[in-house]
């Protein structure tokens, strides 16, 4: 699990590139360990970052309220399976599939259908225009037709009627032939056809059966009603084996008339809530055979699940020595759906704290806080603090924060907020105390990055944030050592290596212009590499916005920074036409560009085979370099709609760090995404162009049509056609025999 920053910069400003299916993949570097919930039950780890949608919330709520008893430990558990836990389960129910497909297949002469599992079930859904008209369409959502236990029933019930019949007995491939009938209707896909009745020949075990099959294929197939009827009609012959089975059906296909068609829905669900509360009250009916209880509970659910969840919720807080691990099944069920949870009058307190943790409501957190004086609201109100809360609201959290024992539940957590309020008050001295109490103490990487990324959080000014912000990888695909062997073009990424989160790249991409990437390019706490990257996005976005001042100093921070880069910097630098030159390096490196990667950066996708058999380790792919036919090559342009979507929020503008800045300089930060309407051809090929024309005698000229043509294969949603055509059409008159007009046979349109 990563660390979602918390502040409004940061959190908003995210942005993760997709992965290629080819050539390089962006690396999601770990930075914070990744704690197991059994952590979270046993020895009381309080994540860094708490979904209210998980289970793990309402744990930690216990521990800071000092509820978690003993019993909860096996509760929690009960419901915390391990993805190779459930991979067996399905594993496991595809043998069963297979196998009672099998037993049936030896047994018939027809050809099986699909033994689907899920089957889509068609519904309209209508809504209203701003004109009044309605309009109607079709959707599909899927169901889960057919369970593990309707498979296993009819194994054993096969084998069951193997042994009295025997094989290749005329009964035993009647019943094989209906019962492939009746799973082949479990995904929708075949046309329904259900078993004939049973002739009045057959003996009554075999009648009994049919009828049952008969019944249950009109229930896979979605006529719910003809179902209910049929199983009823068993339910009432005392010499039917499957009498018992059937009342338990009859309501199970009225829920699902109510619930899959939407027919008539409270009638219906009634009706199932009768047939089922009937069978808990029956001493007789075999009820630990079957999910009566459960059925109660979702049908129940159905019709409110607030208050379904609200009652198992404090059975399993106040009472965990009486709930069940089906109890914890439900639950996990309920918490998880939007109407679920109302915060009405009758919420409780970890509903409402819960709630807080899923909102940006500082004012209302400290509120809570003031209200109770609990460790969960101070907890909540810590980590929901920020500057527009006020110097004294800050200091009162603090206070009670500071006064806390080592031992409190949360302390880690606690000291991550400290560091960054005091950094929201300006204590920087304070923030460098806690900082070096936490060196001192042995804190592991994980936990220094945690403390690094509050302090930066905190942080009212760029020089304080970019102190801090930098973080260091957990692992990288490469060895450290093999990283320091690379050539020096290579990104030698090792796990010292200090790098920016994803966000924090994302800020610079879309906030920062080209002024203030040199603020603050200088500050400490920055690596060279860190620099590079940033001298190489402002140098790009400098060109894209024709601020040839700040591109020459940015320039000779690239050249610091990226030394291989240093002599084509040089050249930049003293050119009469900065522009070409501008051009002529982001054609020759084609993974230049005005946005800078977060984390390690790209990474070599596929492993390279050597000539002995053995592969090259991966290794990190330098920002100058392009790998493959992908979508790293040179940057494209973005729609509209994603240029929109990824503009930097005001409110982002508005945090103290922008506060140095004029009217003016705040609306160029706004503006940077507009950048991305154009691509690297579309920007840069015009120069080419226009420079080839003037300069024939300059060696580099030919060379650099052919960079232009090849860069335009991609259209990155622009048009550069006409661009390819006269670069091509420049290298073939006046180089025609020249080794890169041969290497440029074609233009693209």
């Amino acid at each position: 699990m990563r660390k979602a920053m918390l502040s409004v910069a940061l959190a908003v400003a995210m942005c993760v590139g997709p992965a290629s299916a080819s050539g390089p993949y962006l690396y999601d570097t770990p930075f914070v360990h990744d704690y197991s919930f059994e952590s979270v039950l046993t020895i009381g780890v309080i994540p860094h970052y708490l979904d209210p949608d998980e289970l793990e919330t309402l744990v930690v709520f216990l521990r800071l309220a000092g509820r978690f008893r003993e019993e909860h430990v096996e509760l929690f558990r009960s419901v915390a399976k391990k993805p190779e836990d459930r991979g067996a389960a399905s594993r496991e129910f595809e043998r069963l599939r297979r196998e009672v497909r099998l037993l049936l297949v030896q047994e018939s002469d027809k050809i099986p259908p699909p033994f689907d599992v899920i089957k889509d079930v068609a519904y309209d859904v209508s809504w209203r225009d701003q004109d009044g008209t309605v309009h109607t369409s079709t959707s599909h959502r899927p169901i889960r037709n057919c369970q593990v236990d309707a498979y296993q029933k009819a194994r054993a019930t096969f084998l069951a009627r193997r042994s009295r019949y025997g094989r290749g007995s005329v009964e035993l491939s009647r019943w094989a032939d209906a019962q492939m009938n009746v799973f082949g209707q479990c995904g929708g896909n075949t046309t329904f056809d259900p078993p004939a009745e049973p002739e009045p020949d057959w003996e009554p075990l075999e009648q009994h059966d049919r009828r049952y099959q008969i019944a249950a294929a009109y229930f896979y197939n979605g006529h719910y009603l003809e179902a209910a009827s049929r199983f009823r009609e068993i339910a009432q012959t005392p010499e039917s084996p499957w009498r018992d089975l059937a009342r338990y059906l009859v309501p199970r296909s009225l829920a699902r008339e109510a619930l899959v068609n939407e027919n008539d829905e409270e009638r219906h669900l009634q009706a199932a809530l009768d047939g089922y509360r009937e069978l808990a009250n029956d001493e007789d009916y075999p009820i630990d055979d079957l999910p009566v209880a459960g059925q109660i509970r979702h049908l129940e659910a159905q019709r409110d699940p607030t208050a379904t969840r609200r009652v198992i919720e404090e059975l399993i807080v106040n009472r965990p020595d009486q709930a069940t691990a089906q109890d914890m099944r439900d639950y996990v069920y309920l918490r998880r759906r939007w109407n679920a949870w109302s915060y009405d009058d009758e919420a409780s307190e970890f509903e409402r704290w819960r709630r807080l943790l899923s909102e940006r409501d500082s004012t209302a957190a400290l509120e809570h806080w003031r209200d109770r004086r609990s460790l969960p609201w101070l907890f909540m109100a810590l980590e929901k603090a920020d500057f527009r809360l006020g110097v004294s609201a800050l200091t009162e959290l603090l206070d009670a924060a500071d006064a806390l024992p080592d031992e409190t539940p949360g302390h880690f957590n606690i000291l991550l907020n400290r560091i960054r309020i005091r950094g929201l008050l300006g204590e920087s001295e304070v923030v460098s105390r806690l900082f070096e109490d936490a060196v001192e103490d042995g804190i592991e990487k994980s936990d220094m990055n945690l403390v690094r990324m509050a302090a930066a959080e905190g942080a009212l000014n760029w020089n304080s944030y970019f102190r801090w912000v930098s973080v260091k990888p957990l692992s990288l695909p490469w060895t450290d050592d093999f990283a320091r062997r690379l050539p020096a073009n290579f990104n030698r990424i090792t796990t010292d290596t200090p790098v920016f989160f994803w966000e924090t790249a994302a800020l610079l991409n879309r906030a920062f212009t080209p002024a203030m990437f040199l603020e603050v390019i200088d500050s400490p706490g920055l690596g060279a590499y860190q620099r590079g990257r940033m001298a190489i996005a402002g140098w790009t976005k400098a060109m894209l916005m024709d601020d040839l001042t700040n591109a020459v100093e940015l320039s000779r921070h690239v050249a610091r920074n990226v030394p291989f880069l240093a002599d084509d910097f040089g050249v930049f630098e003293d050119a009469h036409d900065m522009h070409f030159e501008a051009a002529r390096i982001i054609l020759e490196y084609p993974a230049f560009s005005p946005w800078m990667w977060g984390d390690a950066g790209r990474v070599q996708h596929h492993l390279v085979r050597r000539d002995d058999g053995t592969y090259r380790e991966r290794r990190p792919i330098p920002d100058h370099v392009a790998d493959g036919l992908n979508w790293l090559n040179w940057w494209c342009a973005s729609s509209e709609e994603t240029i929109e979507r990824i503009r930097i929020p005001d409110a982002v503008l508005q945090h103290p760090r922008f506060s140095h800045y004029s009217e003016a300089e705040i609306d160029a930060s706004r503006r940077m995404v507009d950048l991305r309407r154009t691509a690297a051809t579309t920007a840069f090929g015009p120069h080419v162009i226009r420079y080839a024309k003037n300069n024939l005698d300059d060696p580099r000229v030919p060379r650099t049509l052919h960079r232009l043509v090849f860069a335009t294969r991609h259209a990155c949603m622009t048009v550069p056609g006409e661009i390819s055509r006269a670069a091509f059409a420049l290298l073939h008159k006046h180089f025609p025999d020249s080794e890169w007009a041969e290497k440029t046979p074609y233009w693209y349109d």
